[in-house]
């Protein structure tokens, strides 16, 4: 039930013209019901105050109530017509719905706040949805300026270009996404399509098996929106955020969102989970044990729980129990790359080059969906293919190379990483000619 505190403001919002907003709670997450309760009573309290309507408009936002939103960012704006705030965050509540309300609303922020470039971006974003290609364009090629770093405004720029011809500036600017953000489905599966009207049909095809295991969205920092998010205290949320932070390599961030989520919900089986998975990738093999332990306890059914807690076990020399952990997921799960990387490695401390073989060729088989994993599974095809030549096993060896090379092509590698790997793989062969 609304608080009484509440409801008395609706009669003193009434008496200063507003209305507050009427979200339905009734649903939601207790945390999430107490914070935008919170935020009513004080707008209720304090209705003229552009401030208070912004951090009411911003917490209902943050909760996925934009129709309520977008009433108070708009009551925001007409108690402070300047702030480049509400205009701006109604903006980004309206695209989804309303591009051509979006697209009206950030250009009147970007008039207030003109060297916003991440406010430029959104209005070139909403301008495309609404068939505004053009004028999309010029607002790309500002924000590049204010930001030349920018890989989403050379995504962006260099999209553009390609749909109207221009194949040589479109190359141009998805080179510079590339080489600005190398790990992101959308600028590599663009770089693609660029070369490949430039007629690099080999390039275009690496490219594009490349791009099919990448994350497909760029993150575009912006501190404004941000702000927004940062208010959600729902557990998704806190989730969400520490995803972020970890795909954008900011792994301190990411684990200060779980631990808070811990400190809420200590017995939240998911959020241990992710906290394995970011000491691990912080080099922490004993916090990622302990974290991953956790969370089995919690959810001994836990999906890559066990897969974490073997990989974390391997990196401590607990190499027994990660061996047991590692064979538990593969019973499930045979094509498991990660599991299939720890058992070859196993096999290979203890000498079963056989053993070590089997699960590397399974591991190649399976493709390797992320980068520490397939620089993981180049390097132990290498140290076998050294173990093989040094036996005299040169048809083996090569073997070994010809995997190397097929992983790197499918990444989209180059000709300047290529060539080595290739020259080591003529050599082989020549040898096993005799």
């Amino acid at each position: 039930m609304r608080s009484f505190a509440v409801f008395i403001g609706f009669i003193a919002a009434a008496a200063s013209g507003a209305e507050l907003p009427n979200p339905d709670l009734t649903a939601v997450e207790p945390r999430v019901r107490a914070a935008i309760e919170k935020e009513l009573a004080t707008a209720a309290r304090e209705p003229d105050s552009p401030s208070t309507w912004g951090r009411l408009a911003m917490t209902l936002h943050a909760h996925q109530f934009d129709e309520e939103a977008a009433v108070a960012y708009a009551e925001a704006s007409r108690l402070a017509p300047g702030d480049f705030r509400w205009l701006y965050l109604r903006a980004n509540v309206e695209e989804a719905s309303d591009p051509a309300a979006a697209v009206a609303l950030y250009h009147q922020a970007v008039e207030l706040d003109p060297n916003y470039a991440p406010a430029r971006i959104r209005l070139a974003s909403a301008l495309e949805k609404t068939g505004l290609a053009a004028d999309a364009d010029g607002h790309y090629r500002e924000a590049a300026r204010l930001e030349p770093d920018n890989a989403v405004a050379h995504l962006g720029l260099g999209r553009l270009a390609l749909a109207r011809g221009d194949v040589d500036q479109a190359t141009r600017h998805l080179e510079r996404a590339y080489e600005l953000s190398p790990e992101t489905q959308a600028v590599v599966a663009m770089l693609s399509r660029a070369r490949h009207r430039a007629g690099d049909r080999d390039g275009a095809r690496r490219l594009a098996q490349a791009a099919r295991d990448l994350p497909p969205l760029l993150h575009q920092r912006d501190p404004r929106r941000a702000e927004v998010d940062l208010l959600a205290v729902d557990s998704e949320s806190f989730l969400r955020r520490s995803k972020t932070y970890r795909e954008t390599g900011q792994l301190q961030a990411s684990l200060g969102e779980l631990r808070r989520l811990v400190e809420l919900e200590p017995g939240n089986a998911q959020a241990h989970f992710a906290a394995a998975g970011v000491h691990d990738r912080m080099n922490r093999p004993g916090e990622a044990v302990a974290a991953a332990r956790r969370a089995l306890k919690l959810d001994p059914d836990l999906v890559g729980g066990r897969a974490v807690l073997a990989g974390a076990l391997f990196k401590l020399g607990q190499f027994e129990e990660a061996a047991a952990e590692a064979e538990r997921v593969l019973a499930e799960d045979p094509a498991d790359i990660h599991m299939l990387l720890v058992t070859t490695m196993l096999a290979m401390r203890e000498n079963d080059v056989v053993r070590a073989l089997e699960r590397l060729d399974r591991a190649a088989a399976a493709g390797a969906s992320e980068p520490r994993m397939r620089d993981l599974m180049i390097r132990l095809q290498l140290e076998l293919a050294d173990a093989l030549g040094g036996a005299g096993l040169y048809d083996d060896a090569a073997r070994r190379i010809e995997q190397v090379v097929e992983t790197l092509e499918r990444a989209g590698a180059g000709d300047s990483e290529l060539q080595p790997h290739r020259r080591r793989l003529a050599s082989y062969r020549e040898r096993a000619r005799g």
